[in-house]
């Protein structure tokens, strides 16, 4: 009885829980309410972006394109009020970091001290390597 008890407790929580972690950029407008798809790119004009794809993904428009200082970016848009769900750059951040890293900056802060030599590349030829 214990156990039967534990089983609808566990599957119970799972369903109440499935419905909490429903998306919150979701959009839930019927479709009578939609803005035109031209609205959406008129709005993305004014705000300086250029659309590459506009298409509709979780009941919203979503747009991929470049925004006014040329960086990827894809938007949420609420079909029925053109705002903002959400919107983050390429690389997932939102800000607006390339994710590009160098181990050496290509023009160094003044004053940043030169990195240590390294031994292991000292000299003009290349280390060799033998795999056995």
């Amino acid at each position: 009885m214990k156990r039967t008890v534990l089983i609808a407790a566990i599957l119970s929580s799972a369903l109440v829980s499935s419905a909490v972690l429903a998306r919150e950029d979701d959009c839930k407008v019927p479709m009578a309410q939609w803005q035109p798809r031209e609205a959406v790119e008129q709005m993305a004009k004014a705000q300086g972006w250029t659309v590459r794809r506009l298409k509709v993904d979780d009941g919203c428009y979503q747009i991929r394109g470049t925004d006014a200082e040329g960086r990827e970016i894809a938007v949420k848009v609420d079909p029925g009020s053109l705002a903002i769900v959400r919107m983050k750059h390429r690389n997932g951040r939102g800000d607006g970091d390339d994710g590009r890293r160098s181990a050496v900056p290509e023009h160094p802060l003044p004053g940043t001290p030169a990195p240590p030599a390294n031994e292991l590349l000292k000299g003009t030829t290349p280390p060799k390597a033998e795999i056995q």
